[in-house]
C-alpha cells in the first residue's frame, strides 16, 4: 500500500523532505479531528518533487540558467497564450471580476483588444488584487502558465512526467492512493488517463484545489476518459478558491463514473488554496484515511 502525493506550483527552491513533512503533518492534523490515525508507514508515502524543474521550464527569463537540461525545442501544440487568457478570464469571472467589470475599469485601448489579450487579463488581475480579499492574482497566473506549457508542449510534459513516472514505478504491484493538489491534480489525471505510466492499482484518486473543471483545461484534455487503473475519485474544494472553480460533476468534467465532490472545505490559508488548509480539513483527511484502509484491505 502506498500514498503518492503530487504537489502544485510555488514549490521551487524548497527541500522535498520538508515539503513532504508539511503535507503529512497537515494530513495528520485533519485525521486527528476525526479521531483517526494515519494507517501507513511514512516510508510508504511517495512524494515526487518537480518544483525546480517546473519553475525553470516555465520561466523564459531563467532559461539560460536552467537546473535541468535545455529541452524547449518543440512548438506549442495549441495557442498557449490564448489558452492562458481563457483560463484566467474564467477564474476571474468566478470571483466576480467579470468582463463587464474589467470593461468599466479598463482604458479604451484595452477594451479594443478584448478578453483574449494579455493587457485585458492583466487589468482583471489588478482588479482582483484590489477588490477581492484572500485571492492571489500571482497564484492564478502561475497556475495558468504551468498548465498551459504542460498541456501544450510535449517536451516539457514528458520531462515532468518522466520524474513522476519513477515514483509510480516504485509502487509497481501495490495498491495506491494518489493525491494531487492544484497543478498536481492535472498531472495525476493526465498520467492515469494515459495508463502506460502507472504499473500499479489506484484504488482512489483524490484531487484537492483542482482546476480540472476550468473549461479550457477540460477541452485541452479531451476526450475525458476513465483510467482503467483507477477505482473511486474524490474531489474537494473551497468555494472561495479561485483555482478550484467548480465541482467535477457531469457538467464540468464528463467522466464515466460519478466523482464524489465535497465543497465544504474552509481553507484558512491566505488564498484559500494552500495545501495545509485542504489536508487539515476533517472530511478530506478522513476520506484519505479510509481510502488507505481500503487499499490495505484489498492487498
Amino acid at each position: 500500500m502506498k500514498l503518492v502525493m503530487l504537489h502544485g506550483r510555488s514549490q521551487e527552491d524548497k527541500d522535498p523532505d520538508k515539503l513532504r513533512y508539511k503535507w503529512v503533518s497537515a494530513l495528520r492534523d485533519g485525521a486527528a479531528k476525526g479521531g483517526l490515525d494515519l494507517p501507513i508507514d511514512e516510508n510508504d508515502i511517495v512524494f515526487p518533487y518537480f518544483g525546480d524543474a517546473l519553475r525553470d521550464l516555465t520561466s523564459p527569463d531563467e532559461f539560460d540558467a536552467l537546473s535541468v537540461a535545455p529541452i524547449r525545442i518543440a512548438e506549442p501544440q495549441f495557442d498557449d497564450a490564448e489558452f492562458r487568457c481563457r483560463v484566467l478570464n474564467e477564474c476571474l469571472h468566478h470571483v466576480g471580476i467579470t468582463e463587464e467589470v474589467i470593461a468599466d475599469e479598463a482604458p479604451e485601448e484595452v477594451r479594443t483588444l478584448g478578453p483574449l489579450s494579455r493587457p485585458w487579463v492583466l487589468r482583471g488581475l489588478a482588479l482582483l488584487d484590489r477588490y477581492v480579499p484572500r485571492v492571489s492574482a500571482a497564484t492564478l497566473q502561475w497556475m495558468a502558465e504551468d498548465v498551459a506549457v504542460y498541456l501544450s508542449r510535449p517536451d516539457i510534459r514528458t520531462h515532468i512526467e518522466d520524474g513522476v513516472a519513477k515514483a509510480f514505478a516504485s509502487c509497481a504491484g501495490d495498491n495506491v492512493v494518489v493525491l494531487g493538489h492544484s497543478f498536481g491534480s492535472v498531472v495525476a489525471y493526465r498520467m492515469l488517463a494515459e495508463g502506460t505510466y502507472v504499473p500499479c492499482r489506484v484504488s482512489e484518486l483524490v484531487t484537492i484545489g483542482s482546476p480540472l473543471g476550468v473549461t479550457a483545461i477540460r477541452q485541452a484534455l479531451a476526450p475525458v476518459t476513465q483510467p482503467d487503473s483507477v477505482g473511486a475519485w474524490f474531489n474537494a474544494y473551497d468555494e472561495q478558491d479561485a483555482i478550484a472553480l467548480t465541482p467535477l460533476d457531469a457538467e464540468h468534467l464528463p467522466y464515466a463514473q460519478p466523482i464524489t465532490n465535497y465543497g465544504g472545505v474552509e481553507n484558512g490559508t491566505p488564498n484559500h488554496h494552500g495545501i495545509e488548509g485542504y489536508l487539515s480539513d476533517r472530511v478530506v483527511a478522513t476520506r484519505i484515511i479510509l481510502a488507505l484502509r481500503g487499499a490495505r484491505a484489498a492487498r
